[in-house]
């Protein structure tokens, strides 16, 4: 089955996750009950868990931090097949997440999950980045793409896809039907 896990100020019925509902038949991952900034990564990664538990061949679609909790749920968890990540908010380990602003630092600092640079993920990864991404550094999903087997493709867009929000369910359709060419 395919899941969609959204982003830090987003939620399940947000424009992505309606448009992956009815286009993709993805079902979003509610992995939250607070304000962002009140979250609990552990928490979130756990609620993500015990959604996909049952699937044998579970997708992810991840955005931002959402990205983040795919990649993370991919490495602990081998029922995923694969993830696709859009704008990916993994923090490199060389980052100094006391400069970013924007989200508590407790929350950034669980984010910097330097396993996620050292462990091999067994799930297919494809990552597709927003060249105009005004959120997430482009090193910060270049390395992580280093540190793992991915496929990459880049876009003329921002950090929501706003050019290519209409077009991402044939795009993360190809990619489902190994049809690389987006």
């Amino acid at each position: 089955m395919l899941y969609y896990i959204h982003g830090y100020m987003s939620e399940p019925n947000s424009t992505k996750g309606v448009l992956f509902k009815t286009k993709l038949n993805a079902k979003a991952i509610k992995y939250r009950n607070c304000e962002p900034e009140d979250i609990v990564i552990s928490e979130c990664l756990a609620q993500i868990k015990k959604e996909i538990e049952k699937d044998k061949n579970a997708i992810l679609i991840g955005s931002s931090l959402g990205g983040f909790l795919a990649a993370k749920t991919a490495l602990e968890n081998n029922n995923v097949e694969q993830i696709i990540l859009l704008n990916p908010a993994i923090i490199p380990p060389s980052v100094d997440v006391s400069k970013i602003q924007g989200m508590p630092q407790r929350i950034l600092s669980d984010m910097q999950d330097t396993i996620l640079f050292k462990e091999k993920i067994s799930s297919g990864i494809f990552i597709l980045i927003g060249l105009n991404d005004d959120l997430i550094p482009l090193k910060w999903p270049l390395e992580f793409a280093l540190s793992q087997d991915t496929t990459i493709k880049f876009f003329d867009d921002d950090h929501s896809f706003t050019k290519n929000m209409g077009q991402l369910p044939q795009i993360i359709g190809n990619i489902l039907y190994k049809n690389i060419k987006i």
